[in-house]
């Protein structure tokens, strides 16, 4: 009987699943890759969910941890029928050999060691007789890691995969902001502050919008520089890296902010000025002046925040132009590329990532059977 081994290393083809706290759908990415390499085959896709599923996800987001936990399960079978339904359509899904499904997060608290995703890796493994890979955070904390941020060794391989001058950082704002920097030798990640997500709820309240589109409101406001100075002398801005954020840590700031009955374009500017400066301030905890920066997230598409970042960075950044792949998608391929590090047991996240206590793999293989 003649047996399929995979050889050590072997590229596999392996659908990446991400959907982030934005909650605006799902990100799919099938790529080719061992976990030391990826190929890109422009096979990205996104799934949009409809009005009614993202206002229920906004609004379980929102909820009293306790509230979600009981209804797990349930929560758990509707995240993996929206992820169902995102892939049934789709010709990559005969191409697989694996899928990376990360999940939705619900709950992420570094400082109690708990990140919580929801879905159900058995059942999508079913309904597509594939293999899947998830869990990629519990391993992490129960090695004494904070489980966040998972990017950093996918932001090694695309600052060596473009060649870019070393020191060299990708800072990805999303709902948070965080940052990975890499200079030849030291690998370090962690999450800077608030990213697009507090303007992203304040848009969603005053307007029809779910984001303030090229930053427009928030370039014709007047930020608080007093207010965010005060909220930068937090304990968290102060304390050196690794170090991770939940999406609801700056909710204190918002709600002294709504106290001061600013004009919208005040407070935009206001939001907008307390994620430039929180990124600008985590600068001092890396080990040598950064030579260059690729930005990815949706703070990329924010006109008004990279024009004051570069002003204060006094540097010019990179974008999916020069480079020539769609920033859209990083996180989907990320979710891939650690499917293969997991299947060939390469470490995902270091000390100086999570601050687990060694390079640690991680991901778990749930089969179709």
């Amino acid at each position: 009987k003649k047996e399929i081994l995979i050889l050590k290393y072997d590229f596999l083809n392996i659908i990446g699943l991400m959907t982030g706290t934005s909650v605006d759908g799902i990100d799919i990415s099938l790529v080719q890759t061992n976990g030391l390499n990826l190929k890109r085959l422009n096979k990205n896709y996104f799934y949009k969910y409809s009005e009614e599923t993202k206002s229920f996800l906004m609004e379980m987001l929102n909820e009293d941890i306790n509230i979600n936990l009981k209804r797990k399960q349930y929560l758990d079978e509707f995240i993996t029928n929206e992820h169902y339904l995102a892939l049934k359509d789709l010709d990559i899904i005969q191409m697989a050999d694996i899928i990376g499904f990360h999940g939705q997060t619900i709950y992420h608290d570094p400082v109690n060691k708990t990140s919580i995703q929801l879905g159900d890796p058995i059942k999508l493994a079913k309904m597509f007789n594939k293999n899947v890979i998830f869990n990629f955070r519990t391993q992490d904390i129960e090695f004494g890691g904070q489980g966040a941020p998972l990017a950093p060794i996918y932001h090694q391989f695309i600052i060596e995969e473009f060649n870019l001058k070393l020191p060299s950082c990708v800072l990805n704002i999303g709902g948070v902001s965080n940052l990975t920097y890499w200079d030849g030798n030291k690998l370090i990640g962690f999450d800077t502050g608030p990213g697009n997500g507090l303007m992203d709820n304040y848009m969603s309240i005053i307007s029809d919008k779910y984001f303030d589109e090229n930053g427009t409101l928030a370039s014709k406001g007047t930020p608080d520089k007093k207010l965010i100075k005060s909220f930068l002398n937090q304990d968290f801005f102060k304390k050196p890296p690794p170090k991770s954020l939940d999406k609801h840590s700056f909710i204190n700031f918002y709600n002294e902010l709504l106290k001061k009955n600013y004009s919208n374009a005040d407070f935009m500017a206001t939001l907008a000025d307390l994620t430039i400066e929180s990124i600008v301030s985590s600068l001092m905890f890396l080990p040598h002046k950064v030579n260059s920066i690729l930005i990815t997230g949706g703070g990329y598409r924010n006109i008004h925040l990279i024009n004051r970042l570069e002003e204060r960075l006094r540097l010019k950044f990179l974008n999916e132009k020069q480079l020539g792949i769609d920033f859209d998608y990083i996180e989907s391929e990320l979710i891939a590329y650690l499917s293969a590090r997991s299947i060939y047991n390469l470490p995902i996240t270091f000390p100086s990532t999570t601050g687990v206590l060694r390079p640690l793999s991680g991901g778990k293989l749930y089969n179709n059977l």
